[in-house]
């Protein structure tokens, strides 16, 4: 891959001229300064993408709504945090005529009390004066090389909910194809883009299926590092995603998770099979510290997660086993905050989702802890009171925890903004419950 050697020199990284949607407002929640000095009180706050919503508009340097966010902790410890820039309502991709979606991101290099300026990875805008919509930013890094790699998906800008079959990023019959990107300093540059090809023919497929769509994430990736005794998975790199799935070219689609994974660092990717049923769609996984991958997905019907097994690094998956916490069908997140066989002195599996506020809706942003390998979760703790929908959590690199969540500031309003929490493990720890 070719290095962009500036932004904005190849058309794909640009920042907007007027900032109007790009706002910053950072409170510490309790006593101390949060990011000066890591043992201090915390939680902490940031916004690092903030709405203007307002009426219909279709501009390069406006945006109506920041949503899917995706985060990266890089190997020199600046936080990379991904969104889709909405315009037009706001909807999802390929709903919002003349309203083309860009994949922005901001930096922080201070544990997100800064951020940098906003920057875009892929505009909506494309040179030969098409429209497309970019959504669901999926990074993960090669903690062998230090690498960032940035997966994400290709829409057009209006069309049906099951897109046409075929991946060709230039046709007319409006397809879904996926691009991957990649940082080899931390963040502030990326490579151009190339497409990462699924196997979308029945007799290339492992259920039969035409794909219709492969997905990534949203959300992050992970590298595995504990696969005894076969070591030579050791280093995988995977990315969650979801694959559209129809017995003909143009039927319905079922929906099901799958992960794209590379044994070469990034030079090749390949893809895994789908889990079985039931229907399940925006996922994420960890590494268990016996080797196994763990798979929690967004149900598609019910209230509870679906969650899968893999012991072959993510290539194949057990049946499902759901999880016991009613929660609102969203994009959760689930991350690795310790292990006993790393050395450190317990287990310890976060997740993060809306617990709700009537009944199981958007609201009210939660972390649970898994000490049993994502077993249960207990202990949920509440980082805020209204509304709450898609999120990632991560393992900063000074100890303390990131957990970026779509928020709304205004009373009874969704969507708005992406905030960042920051906050250490005894906040989690010392009691259940919601913190002011």
């Amino acid at each position: 891959m070719a290095k962009s050697e500036a932004i904005g020199r190849q058309g794909c990284l640009w920042r907007p001229k007027r900032c109007l949607c790009h706002g910053i407002v950072v409170a510490v929640l309790s006593s101390g300064s949060a990011c000066s000095n890591p043992s201090a009180k915390i939680p902490s706050v940031s916004r690092p993408f903030v709405s203007v919503k307002g009426d219909y508009v279709t501009e390069r340097d406006r945006y109506h709504t920041f949503r899917i966010p995706g985060m990266i902790v890089a190997q020199d410890g600046s936080i990379l945090l991904f969104a889709e820039g909405r315009r037009g309502d706001g909807s999802d991709p390929r709903r919002d005529e003349n309203a083309p979606i860009d994949l922005v991101m901001r930096r922080s290099v201070d544990q997100g009390n800064t951020w940098e300026p906003l920057v875009v990875i892929e505009s909506g805008f494309r040179p030969d004066g098409g429209l497309l919509d970019f959504a669901d930013p999926t990074p993960v890094l090669d903690e062998t090389t230090g690498v960032v790699f940035l997966f994400y998906g290709q829409w057009p800008d209006v069309g049906p909910s099951t897109v046409a079959y075929g991946q060709d990023p230039d046709s007319g019959e409006g397809n879904q194809v996926v691009w991957v990107r990649s940082s080899a300093d931390h963040g502030k540059t990326w490579s151009d883009r190339e497409q990462v090809v699924y196997p979308d023919e029945p007799d290339e497929t492992g259920d039969g299926l035409y794909w219709r769509q492969a997905e990534p994430g949203p959300g992050s990736g992970i590298q595995l590092r504990w696969q005894d005794p076969d070591g030579g998975r050791n280093g995988r790199l995977i990315i969650p995603a979801k694959r559209g799935g129809s017995e003909t070219p143009d039927g319905p689609a079922t929906v099901r998770p799958f992960v794209y994974y590379s044994d070469d660092h990034g030079a090749s990717w390949q893809v895994g099979n789908v889990t079985a049923g039931p229907e399940a769609n925006e996922d994420e996984v960890v590494e268990l510290a016996d080797g196994s991958v763990l798979l929690d997905a967004r149900q598609n019907s019910g209230d509870v997660r679906r969650r899968h097994i893999s012991t072959d690094g993510g290539v194949s998956w057990g049946p499902d086993r759901p999880d016991n916490i009613p929660i609102t069908a969203v994009d959760g997140s689930m991350v690795r905050y310790s292990a006993v066989r790393a050395g450190d002195d317990r287990d310890r599996i976060l997740f993060s989702g809306p617990s709700g506020e009537s009944g199981l809706d958007r609201n009210n942003i939660t972390v649970w802890t898994s000490y049993d390998e994502g077993k249960t979760f207990v202990n949920p703790v509440t980082f805020n009171r209204g509304f709450a929908a898609y999120s990632v959590i991560q393992r900063l690199s000074d100890g303390t925890i990131g957990l970026v969540a779509e928020t709304a500031t205004e009373a009874g309003a969704r969507y708005g903004e992406i905030t960042f929490y920051r906050f250490d493990l005894a906040h989690l720890e010392k009691s259940a419950g919601t913190r002011p």
